[in-house]
């Protein structure tokens, strides 16, 4: 088997990893992931205070039909492509690192390449993950089990952390109006593991009164701005000059159409951007989401950019919302990435007597039940217990930590 690294501390770690493992799969056949951990910088001395940003690492097992010298010249087309620049210091922040640790269990010594890789005994980050996947460590690398990453992610689900800056939503209504306390929370959730931070201007609780768009732009604008290097804000909007000033103004990659309602000049602009919308059902009729999304292709969208929401909540009894989770699988025949946006929501009086702000139990089972059923994003408002949870849940699985130890054996 072949074992890879990858590494990123620049940007959208977690966002660069994932585009780095599917750029890979051109020519590597991935069977095993590692989770993610978070790790602290190793450093030359007198290296720049601006070098010290702590990396996300991973390990992937696999196989390829590529020499090993063709699979490093793939590997730095990739470094490249994504933004790698090669002419600066190797212990520079890098947008991401893909290292061949081992091809095959071969031995070799050129100015190219060096397998097994020659860092693996230095470097207690990668003994941890090479662990984790069943590698065959030396002997006086298996005594050291000590060693704690300064965090813990996995890549799936995604997450989509909510941060409403609005005085009246359900759950968090008036906590993030001040745009410091807003940027503070974008902040947090995006450090937690959150794959799109979404700020909602708007309530859409039962019995809302609508605000016109000027007044959800003013709501966004101080929040935008202060988080315009966080590269993965995304905006909950039905309104077209909204959107547009999203997308024009600060270059969001994520737009959540909740009620379908943005015309088709704004559809394109989405489409023309390669920004990813989320359109949402309301009522039961799941017949309706394959008339849109021939819609929304005939006005240009890619399939991949299309995110369908079974629309928890909007037009249906709490019963029907319960159905409709069940039904996730059927939903996911339509060819799209489903989101399940079930955070705290009302229907869970069925089951609880928790007021909003204290279901985030219910809604971590419920979150569950939505990965076991391929959902591709969960929308919540608590990220960190949720990415604790899927942590937890990756070891648990049998197949995680004995599948490549599986494929190793069968390998030999």
């Amino acid at each position: 088997m072949i074992f890879l690294s990858l590494g990123s501390n620049l940007g959208n770690r977690l966002k660069n990893i994932r585009k780095a493992i599917d750029e890979l799969s051109a020519f590597f056949d991935c069977k095993v992931t590692s989770h993610l951990i978070e790790t602290e910088a190793i450093l030359p001395e007198n290296a720049p205070s601006d070098w010290n940003v702590p990396y996300l690492n991973a390990v992937l097992v696999g196989d390829s039909y590529c020499s090993p010298f063709e699979l490093l010249s793939k590997i730095k087309s990739i470094e490249k492509k994504m933004g790698r620049d090669i002419d600066i210091s190797d212990w520079s922040p890098r947008v991401i690192d893909i290292d061949i640790i081992s091809y095959y269990n071969q031995s070799i010594n050129s100015d190219r390449v060096v397998l097994p890789h020659k860092e693996i005994e230095h470097r207690e980050f990668l003994q941890y993950l090479l662990r984790e996947v069943g590698y065959p460590l030396q002997s006086n690398m298996l005594g050291n089990t000590s060693y704690k990453p300064l965090n813990h992610f996995v890549l799936d689900p995604k997450i989509v952390g909510i941060v409403n800056v609005t005085p009246d939503s359900f759950s968090d209504g008036g906590q993030y109006m001040d745009a410091d306390k807003a940027e503070a929370q974008v902040r947090k959730i995006y450090a937690e593991g959150a794959h799109i931070v979404e700020l909602g201007p708007q309530t859409t609780k039962p019995g809302y009164v609508e605000i016109p768009p000027s007044e959800e732009i003013d709501r966004l604008s101080g929040v935008l701005e202060r988080c315009s290097d966080i590269n993965c804000i995304g905006v909950d909007t039905y309104f077209d000059d909204v959107a547009r000033f999203a997308i024009e103004k600060h270059n969001v990659r994520w737009i959540n159409d909740q009620n379908a309602a943005l015309n088709q000049d704004t559809i394109k602009l989405i489409a023309d951007n390669n920004v990813k919308l989320v359109t949402m059902l309301h009522g039961m009729d799941m017949s309706w989401f394959s008339g849109r999304i021939k819609v929304l292709i005939h006005l240009g969208m890619q399939l991949k950019n299309i995110i369908i929401d079974p629309g928890i909540g909007f037009g249906k009894t709490k019963y029907q919302n319960i159905e409709m989770i069940q039904n996730c699988r059927r939903i996911k025949e339509m060819g799209c990435e489903v989101l399940l946006g079930h955070s705290r929501k009302s229907f869970m009086e069925v089951f609880s007597n928790f007021p909003p702000s204290q279901r985030d139990i219910e809604t971590l089972a419920i979150s569950s039940f939505a990965d076991d059923a391929d959902v591709e994003y969960i929308r919540i408002h608590n990220v960190q217990d949720h990415m604790r949870f899927f942590v937890a849940k990756y070891f648990m699985n049998q197949d995680c930590i004995t599948k490549a130890t599986h494929i190793l054996k069968e390998a030999c």
